[in-house]
């Protein structure tokens, strides 16, 4: 080989070697990552961890939503609110409807009249008044009245002489002085003045009058405690005997007056329930009276229903909607609150479950309407109380409950 090839071949050979050198060469080993192995026991553990924290979340949203679903209301803002109460019913699967009206019962009401002729001069109740037993509702002068007056006023003197004459002629005749027979005599003149003092008294207390005052005056009186539900009195007015001045009832008991169809009169029995309702309020009554009779101009059969009024809630005159329930052959029963009861709450039908502290939401699954109740498939065990009246108050509660949380 050639002297002047050797330094090309020496260069070359030195580039291959400090090519052939390592990049890691210099640098310092990366510490090695211990490597921890997951045991079945430590993913079971981790599992168990993450379910507990999924578990707790929902309660958290459940009682929150419970929260929510709740209203919190004393009995004072109960009777405030004017919201009533009642248990969720079990009614029968059938009804006959009617058209009601509310009228005083017959048998606790009474009609005031005049025995007497005459002219009224003061009137003291005025329609729909409160009266007790014995209070004045109107005076009226009369000149009967003073003839009554003046017949009492000569009865009682005639009694007073008829009893100094028996008085005297008993003592002559303890003396041997008057003979028996003028005794005997005297004894059934007495008797006779006071049996005709007591018919004039009668007379004039049947009129209304009394033993004292102006002769010519008759204080009509209040014959029971209750309602003035009519007046036909009028102050001034010239009355004739026996005319009808007032209409006082206990409102109490009110009774409900149902016209029915000749062939559903035939499936209502005495004793049977009826829901009366209005837009606002729903009471039961129960059938009093059912007619045997149809009526001419009408070709319905009346009937009557009883229905308390403690509260005064109904009033005489007022038309209602009324609904008898009949009872099923078999006895089935289910069960259904009164369509006030009813809110829609979450686009859900809802009913409002008294509770302790208030009131409870409570989704309910709705059947078909029967009378004035709509039939409750589920939701519901038939133990509950629920609010009847005024439920939208609860409802904007609730409305207020959940902006509330929202702010």
């Amino acid at each position: 080989m050639p002297k002047f090839y050797r330094p090309l071949i020496y260069a070359c050979l030195l580039w291959l070697a400090a090519c052939s050198k390592s990049p890691q060469a210099g640098r310092e080993p990366a510490a090695e990552q211990p490597h921890v192995e997951h045991t079945g026991e430590q993913r079971k553990n981790d599992k168990t961890e993450e379910a507990e924290k999924r578990e707790s979340a929902e309660k958290g949203e459940a009682s929150e939503k419970g929260k929510a679903d709740t209203i919190r209301m004393t009995n004072a803002q109960l009777v405030a609110s004017s919201i009533e109460v009642a248990p969720v019913r079990q009614i029968a699967t059938d009804s006959v409807e009617a058209p009601g009206m509310i009228d005083a019962s017959p048998s606790r009401s009474e009609v005031v009249a005049v025995a007497v002729g005459g002219r009224i001069t003061a009137l003291h109740r005025n329609l729909g008044e409160p009266v007790n037993r014995g209070d004045v509702l109107a005076v009226v002068e009369s000149g009967e009245a003073a003839q009554l007056r003046a017949d009492l006023e000569a009865a009682r003197r005639d009694r007073e002489l008829a009893r100094g004459t028996l008085q005297r002629e008993e003592r002559l005749f303890k003396e041997k002085v008057s003979a028996e027979q003028d005794y005997i005599a005297a004894k059934a003149a007495a008797a006779e003045g006071q049996t005709r003092y007591r018919l004039a008294e009668q007379r004039l207390a049947a009129a209304g009058g009394s033993g004292s005052g102006p002769l010519n005056r008759l204080v009509v009186r209040s014959p029971i405690k209750g309602y003035v539900v009519a007046r036909q009195a009028v102050l001034g007015n010239v009355v004739g005997p026996n005319t009808e001045l007032f209409r006082i009832a206990d409102l109490s008991e009110v009774s409900v007056a149902l016209a029915l169809a000749p062939e559903d009169a035939s499936r209502v029995h005495v004793g049977a329930a009826v829901d009366v309702s209005t837009p606002t309020r729903n009471g039961t009554a129960h059938i009093a009276f059912v007619s045997r009779v149809i009526d001419a101009n009408t070709r319905q059969v009346q009937a009557l229903a009883t229905l308390p009024n403690a509260r005064g809630l109904w009033r005489v005159g007022e038309t209602v909607r009324a609904a008898v329930l009949l009872e099923h052959p078999n006895g089935k029963t289910v069960l259904a609150v009164p369509q006030n009861a009813l809110q829609t709450v979450e686009d859900k039908p809802s009913v409002f479950v008294r509770t302790n502290d208030g009131f409870a939401v409570r989704p309910v699954t709705l059947g078909p309407s029967n009378g004035n109740y709509v039939t409750v498939v589920s939701g519901l065990t038939g133990d509950e109380r629920v609010a009847v009246t005024n439920s939208y108050v609860l409802k904007a509660e609730l409305g207020k409950g959940e902006g509330g949380d929202d702010d």
